[in-house]
C-alpha cells in the first residue's frame, strides 16, 4: 500500500454531512486501513483516534481482518458495541463503493449522552408518574368523602364514576350509577340545560343552576348543579355536582311557620293590652266615682268637724274606702307608684312581665326612644335616679301591676 493512500480525504460530496456529526468518523481505503479521522477519538477507546491502523483494532472490535469484521458487523446496519467499564457505541459502517475508491466510512457514536439523556427522561417520567399517583389518590380521597353526590362523566355524558353520597342519593344499592346518562340525574324539563352546559362550559369555568334533581326512586328533590369541565390533551371530563337543597327548604318553610307564629302571638298580645287598657279606665272610672261620692264628702266634713275623735272615724272611714277602691288587701298604698301617668303605669307592667325596650315600643305603637323617655321618667319618680337597682329588679319585687 503506497504513501497516498493513506492521504485520502473525504469526498466533496459527503463534506457537509461529515462536519454535521459530531461522531468519530474514520474513513478507510478498500482494505480497512484508517487513512483519516474526522472528532475527537472515544476516551475510553485508546487507538480510536489513530490513522494508519485498521478500524477494527482502532475501535477494539472482535475480528481478524476486513472480511470476519464485515461479516459481524454488516454495513449499513447500526450496531450496538459494548466494551470496557460497562461503556458502548453505536457502529455504522459505510461502504463507498468502487466508483468512489471502494473504501468505507465508520461511524462511532458514544452512547454516553444518550444514556444520559434517558436516565435524566427516566427520571422525570418516574417523578411524573409518582406525581400522577399522588394527585390520583388525592382526588380519590376528595371524591369519595365530598358530602355531596358527585359524578365524573364522559364526553357523551355516561357517569364513568360516582361518590357515596351519590350512591345514596339516587339508590346505587340497588343498581349501578356507572354507565347511566348523566341526564337521568335531573328533571326532564332541566335536562336540555345541562346538556347545552356540558357543550358551552370551557375548562376552569364553573356552571351553576338550581334544578330538580330525580333519586333512585324516580323522585324529584330541589338542587343546586355545578358543573366543571376538566381539559385534557385530547379528550374532556366533567365533574358535576348535585347538592341537595330539601333540609335547606325545610328550614326556610318552618322559619316562616315560626314567623308566622310569633306575629299571632304578637297580635293576641296586643289585643290583651288593650283589653287590660280597657278595664283599668273602667277601673278609674268606677274610682273617680266613688271617690266624689264617698271620699270627697268625707273630707269636707273632716274639715269642717272640730272634735278630734270624729275627724280620726272620717279618717278611718277614708282609710277603709281607698283600701276598697284599690283592691289593697293588706291596707298599704304604694305611694311611688300612685305617682306615675297611665302611660308609664302601662310601661312599668310590661317590664314587670320582662318585655325588652323593642318590644314594649312595638306593643305601644310607639318609638323605642319613647319609651327610653317614659323608663327615664319612671326612675325619677320612684327614687332610683342614681341607685344601681333598676326598674326590672324593682318592679319584680312589687305585686303584680296587671
Amino acid at each position: 500500500m503506497t504513501e497516498d493512500t493513506y492521504n485520502i480525504t473525504p469526498l466533496s460530496d459527503t463534506a457537509d454531512v461529515v462536519q454535521a456529526w459530531r461522531d468519530l468518523v474514520l474513513f478507510t481505503d478498500a482494505s480497512g486501513i484508517v487513512t483519516w479521522v474526522e472528532g475527537e477519538g472515544l476516551d475510553y477507546l485508546p487507538r480510536s483516534g489513530e490513522s494508519g491502523i485498521p478500524f477494527w483494532e482502532a475501535l477494539a472490535l472482535k475480528g481478524r481482518n476486513l472480511e470476519e469484521v464485515l461479516d459481524r458487523f454488516p454495513p449499513q446496519t447500526i450496531h450496538e458495541i459494548s466494551c470496557c467499564d460497562g461503556r458502548s457505541f453505536v457502529l455504522r459502517v459505510i461502504g463507498l463503493g468502487m466508483e468512489r475508491g471502494g473504501g468505507f466510512i465508520i461511524i462511532a457514536t458514544d452512547n454516553r449522552p444518550m444514556e444520559t439523556l434517558y436516565e435524566s427522561y427516566e427520571e422525570r417520567l418516574e417523578d411524573n408518574i409518582s406525581a400522577w399517583s399522588d394527585s390520583i389518590t388525592l382526588f380519590n380521597a376528595l371524591f369519595e368523602t365530598a358530602k355531596d353526590a358527585t359524578f365524573l362523566i364522559d364526553e357523551q355524558g355516561v357517569i364513568l364514576a360516582a361518590n357515596a353520597a351519590a350512591a345514596d342519593q339516587h339508590g346505587a344499592g340497588e343498581r349501578s350509577l356507572t354507565g347511566r346518562d348523566c341526564l337521568d340525574l335531573v328533571g326532564n324539563r332541566y335536562r336540555s340545560d345541562l346538556k347545552q352546559a356540558m357543550q358551552n362550559v370551557k375548562a376552569r369555568q364553573v356552571w351553576t343552576e338550581k334544578l330538580a334533581g330525580v333519586d333512585g326512586d324516580g323522585d324529584s328533590f330541589p338542587a343546586e348543579a355545578i358543573l366543571r369541565k376538566v381539559q385534557f390533551s385530547d379528550y374532556s371530563l366533567y365533574q358535576l355536582i348535585l347538592h341537595d337543597l330539601s333540609k335547606q327548604m325545610e328550614l326556610r318553610e318552618d322559619l316562616r311557620d315560626k314567623e308566622a307564629e310569633i306575629e299571632k302571638m304578637g297580635i293576641a298580645l296586643r289585643q290583651v293590652i288593650r283589653s287590660v287598657e280597657e278595664e283599668r279606665q273602667e277601673l278609674r272610672d268606677q274610682i273617680t266615682s266613688q271617690v266624689k261620692k264617698q271620699v270627697l264628702p268625707a273630707l269636707e266634713r273632716i274639715a269642717r268637724e272640730k272634735a278630734p275623735e270624729i275627724r280620726e272615724g272620717y279618717r278611718s272611714v277614708i282609710e277603709e274606702q281607698l283600701v276598697d277602691m284599690t283592691g289593697d288587701s293588706s291596707g298599704e298604698l304604694d305611694a311611688e307608684l300612685l305617682r306615675l301617668s297611665p302611660r308609664e303605669m302601662e310601661v312599668c307592667q310590661l317590664v314587670q312581665i320582662g318585655k325588652s325596650g323593642k318590644e314594649i315600643a312595638e306593643l305601644l305603637n310607639m318609638s323605642f326612644e319613647t319609651v327610653q323617655t317614659h323608663r327615664k321618667n319612671i326612675r325619677r319618680k320612684l327614687g332610683l335616679r342614681g341607685s344601681r337597682t333598676t326598674l326590672s329588679g324593682y318592679l319584680r319585687h312589687k305585686p303584680s301591676l296587671m
